[in-house]
C-alpha cells in the first residue's frame, strides 16, 4: 500500500471526491495495487510514474488520470515533493452507464489499456477548483455538484482517446519548475477578476518574465495569457448559465476590462454572443 493520507471531502450518490496526500518522501515503487473502481485524479503536486499493463504515465500538474476498474497498478515517486491529488471515485453502477454512454470510446473497450492520463485545458482547472472552492465554502448543493462533475466527465472523455506521452519535458524542469507551475496556475485561478500582468506572475514565483513565460507554456501548452483568457471565459460561463446576472456584471466580475472585450472573447470562443448563449439555456 502507498503510505498516504486519504479523506473523503464530499460523497454523492455515484461518486466520491477524496484527497490524496503521499506521506512517501524517497523515489520508491509501492507494492501492486488493484483498482477496484473507476476514477478521474487531478494531480495537484508532485511527480510520480503511474504504471499499470505496457504504460507507465508521467504524472505532474496538468495532468489527470483516468483508471478503469479490475487492473493492477503501481507508483513510482518521481520528485521530493510528496504527491498531492484530487480523486473522483465512482459507483460501479455509474462506471456501467458511462461504458453504455460512450461506446465510441475506444479507451473504455480495450483491455489491454488499463488507464490513461490526459492532459487538462483550463476549463478543466476551472471545473476542479470549483468544485474544491465548493467544498471549502460547503456549498455544496447536489444538484450543482453533479452538474459540475458530470461535465468533468466530458471534458476528460474528449480527450482521453487522443493522449500522446510529452516525451519532450525536461526533467531537470520538472525537478526544478513544477512547483513554479502549481503556485502560478493556483494564482491566476484565484485572482483571474484582476488585472494581472507578466511581472506579478513572475515574481510570484520568483524568476525572471522571460523564464516564467517560456517554461509555463512548455508545461502547460498555454501562453500565460491565453490560460488566463480562457480561465476567465469558463468562469464567466459558469455565471451565465448559474445566475441570473447582468452581462455587463459578469463580464466584469470574470477580469474583462470592456463588455466589448467580453463580448468579442466570449463569441469567438463559443460561437455565440454570451445573451444568445444564456438564452438557449
Amino acid at each position: 500500500m502507498i503510505e498516504a493520507d486519504i479523506h473523503t471531502l464530499y460523497k454523492s450518490d455515484f461518486y466520491r471526491i477524496l484527497d490524496f496526500k503521499c506521506k512517501c518522501i524517497d523515489c520508491r515503487t509501492s507494492k501492486p495495487e488493484y483498482s477496484e473502481s473507476f476514477s478521474i485524479s487531478f494531480v495537484r503536486k508532485g511527480n510520480f510514474l503511474f504504471n499499470t499493463f505496457r504504460n507507465s504515465h508521467d504524472s505532474y500538474t496538468g495532468c489527470v488520470l483516468v483508471t478503469k476498474p479490475g487492473y493492477e497498478r503501481t507508483v513510482t515517486h518521481a520528485h521530493a515533493i510528496p504527491d498531492q491529488c484530487t480523486i473522483f471515485d465512482f459507483t460501479n453502477n455509474f462506471y456501467n452507464e458511462i461504458v453504455a454512454s460512450y461506446s465510441s470510446l475506444k479507451f473504455l473497450f480495450n483491455n489491454d489499456i488499463h488507464s490513461s492520463l490526459v492532459k487538462t485545458n483550463p476549463e478543466a482547472e476551472v471545473l476542479h477548483k470549483n468544485v474544491l472552492s465548493n467544498i471549502w465554502r460547503k456549498e455544496t448543493e447536489k444538484l450543482r455538484m453533479d452538474s459540475i462533475v458530470l461535465e468533468i466527465i466530458e471534458n476528460i472523455f474528449s480527450k482521453v482517446d487522443h493522449y500522446q506521452q510529452d516525451f519532450h519535458l525536461p526533467q531537470n524542469l520538472k525537478k526544478y519548475h513544477l512547483t513554479t507551475i502549481e503556485d502560478v496556475k493556483d494564482y491566476m485561478l484565484k485572482n483571474y477578476q484582476n488585472d494581472i500582468s507578466l511581472l506579478q506572475l513572475a515574481r510570484h514565483c520568483h524568476v525572471s518574465p522571460f523564464h516564467f513565460s517560456r517554461i509555463f507554456k512548455k508545461v502547460t501548452s498555454y501562453s500565460p495569457y491565453q490560460f488566463l483568457t480562457t480561465v476567465r471565459l469558463k468562469n464567466s460561463e459558469l455565471l451565465i448559465k448559474e445566475t441570473t446576472g447582468l452581462i455587463i456584471d459578469i463580464a466584469l466580475q470574470s477580469g474583462f476590462n470592456s463588455i466589448e472585450h467580453f463580448t468579442t472573447s466570449f463569441s469567438k470562443k463559443f460561437g455565440i454572443s454570451p445573451a444568445a448563449y444564456r438564452n438557449s439555456q
